[in-house]
């Protein structure tokens, strides 16, 4: 029989220890279950008070960016919640006092002695420990109104773990949400800033990244609807293979390349093949040879009777859907090979007649695959979201849609959404 782990025990004669070890158990377990900066704030405080001092405040770092010109804490929490708004005000403006830059780091576990020192503050002593992790800055924590005894025997040097633990949790958050700022900051750069006007057309645009569990995500889906000549308009829709930064790659090759190509005046078939060519030779110098993109190319021109003339190709891409005058929806293209497959695959234009009123709904799989169980909604289900919206603008048919979508499932978007509505009418 293999010998048994000794189980760790609180050390019951002593007591101060005991208290030690939970308080930074304790502050382990609340500290390590969120990245957000202001829930972090909220368990120190309630690690804290009551146990070490009667309040608390955090201040953030002077580089911060949340940081005013007057010294604000971002939070403060009394033992006594009635004594909130007098602590507010009293501290308004105070600047805790730090250590002299002496040209050593001054940091949470610094022995006693040498920092931290308690202080006179507007509402009483009070102890500020500077929270820094990794060399970087990350606020003041302010301990206040220690009682009778002041901040002496144990509770300076327990502080100063505890700070430290803060200090580790907080730095893992500015770590999340500078990824996550580059993130959105990445996925902004691959879709269009705005809707271009076009005299003659509608234009209704819905884009959601899948949801993720840490948030941090670079969907693959992209839009595009940008002008080729003074009557002709090109529109896409793509899907792009996978996620992450490869993925996000792919997409700004394609949606930029599109523009390049339509703009040197080439047929959409053209287009689209030289896209395909891109796209592999992207692969072979990545020595990843599975990216692949399903795409919806096309080009449109309004016409004064209020229609519009369209030429489109549909790579590999679910079907885009026309919602007729009467109410009817039928498919507006034929399926024919995805990009980055095959080197000369077999691509044709198709014309398209939207009549006034008449719209256009392109849309990526993130809406036709969304799961219900076993159910799915499928193309058929998009189609009849799209024939209930009968006179509604191109906004209102991608929002109606959208929530037909939504509706259907019940979890969260596990893929990317995009859906671009154009419909004609007379100006």
């Amino acid at each position: 029989m293999a010998p048994r782990t000794p189980r760790t025990s609180l050390p019951r004669d002593r007591p101060e220890e005991a208290v030690r070890l939970t308080l930074l158990s304790q502050a382990g377990e609340l500290l390590s279950g969120t990245l957000d900066r202001r829930r972090l704030a909220a368990l120190a405080a309630q690690l804290i008070v009551p146990r070490l001092a009667d309040w608390v405040a955090l201040y953030p770092a002077a580089d911060h960016p949340n940081v005013s010109s007057s010294w604000t804490p971002e939070h403060i929490w009394h033992r006594e919640e009635r004594r909130l708004d007098a602590l507010r005000s009293a501290l308004d403006g105070w600047q805790p006092p730090l250590p002299e830059e002496s040209g050593r780091a001054h940091t949470a576990g610094a022995a006693y002695g040498e920092w931290p020192v308690p202080v006179a503050s507007p509402y009483g002593q009070a102890l500020p420990i500077p929270l820094t992790a990794r060399g970087v800055s990350l606020g003041t924590l302010v301990l206040g109104g220690p009682g009778k005894g002041g901040f002496a025997g144990p509770t300076v040097p327990l502080a100063m773990e505890l700070a430290a633990r803060i200090a580790a949790a907080l730095d893992n958050a500015r770590q999340y949400a500078e990824q996550v700022e580059i993130v959105r900051g990445l996925q902004r750069s691959l879709l269009p800033p705005s809707l271009p006007t076009v005299p003659g057309l509608d234009i209704g645009v819905v884009y959601e990244a899948a949801s993720n569990s840490d948030g941090v995500h670079v969907g693959g889906d992209f839009y595009d609807v940008f002008p080729i000549s003074r009557k002709v308009w090109g529109f896409a829709v793509g899907d792009v293979c996978g996620t992450g930064p490869e993925a996000a790659a792919l997409t700004g090759l394609a949606r930029h390349s599109l523009r390049l190509l339509a703009r040197e005046g080439r047929s959409p078939v053209t287009v689209v093949e030289r896209l395909n060519q891109a796209v592999l030779e992207e692969g072979e110098l990545a020595g990843d040879a599975g990216r692949f993109i399903t795409l919806l190319y096309g080009e449109v021109e309004p016409r004064p009777d209020g229609s519009a003339q369209l030429v489109l190709v549909c790579a590999g891409h679910p079907l885009p859907l026309i919602l007729r005058q009467d109410g009817s929806v039928r498919a507006a293209a034929n399926p024919q090979p995805l990009l980055g497959v095959l080197p000369e695959p077999t691509l044709y234009a198709e014309d398209v007649e939207l009549g006034a009123g008449e719209v256009l709904l392109v849309y990526t799989d993130g809406a036709s695959e969304r799961r219900n169980g076993r159910l799915m909604l499928g193309d058929e289900g998009v189609a009849a979201a799209l024939s209930g919206c009968s006179g509604m603008t191109a906004p209102g048919v991608v929002a109606r849609v959208r929530q037909a979508v939504v509706d259907f499932g019940s979890s969260g978007t596990r893929d990317d959404l995009a859906l671009l509505a154009l419909r004609a009418y007379k100006g």
